[in-house]
């Protein structure tokens, strides 16, 4: 997935961390001082993905209790 930097803003820690600011750990971690905060736009588009009813069966989606579909016939087989 590619990284939607737009979503994010890096900021120079003033005063306290905000209380936003997201988690890293290892290579990801931002250099002392600095912190990564989601945008409005950010909170918006997850708040929107939570908000989605999946509270229903999607008639799209096969259960996995359904049987399986049989393979295809093999190339020259005879009937």
């Amino acid at each position: 997935m590619p990284a939607y930097r737009f979503l994010y803003e890096k900021r120079r820690i003033t005063g306290e961390p905000s209380l936003d600011a997201l988690k890293f750990v290892g290579r990801d971690t931002p250099p002392d001082g600095w912190e990564i905060i989601p945008t409005y736009d950010a909170k918006c588009l997850v708040a929107f993905l939570i908000s989605r009813d999946q509270s229903h069966p999607l008639k799209e989606v096969k259960s996995a209790s359904s049987s399986a579909p049989a393979p295809p016939a093999a190339k020259g087989a005879t009937k």
